[in-house]
């Protein structure tokens, strides 16, 4: 039941993480001051305006906090699974 639970936990996670990433595409090709995806997430934008200027990498960073619980759920599903499957018996 836990290794269910698990996959069933990263299913959820990924697919938050996959809604995300498409905010993060979707910002970046509709609103490129980044203003909607960092009210949304709460992530602080790139500089703007006309006295700003930005060097270097020009995108706010994405938040991958579920993605991380994803792969940590979906890892743990699948050792836990193995471990009961090749547990040995009695």
């Amino acid at each position: 039941m836990i290794p269910l639970g698990l996959l069933l936990i990263s299913l959820v996670a990924l697919t938050a993480q996959s809604f995300v990433v498409a905010q993060y595409i979707h910002s970046s090709i509709m609103d490129p001051n980044w203003e909607s995806f960092a009210k949304m997430f709460g992530v602080e934008p790139p500089p703007n305006g006309p006295n700003a200027y930005c060097l270097d990498y020009c995108a706010p960073k994405l938040p991958f906090l579920s993605g991380w619980l994803g792969i940590g759920a979906f890892l743990g599903g699948v050792i836990s699974l193995t471990y009961i499957w090749f547990k040995p018996r009695p």
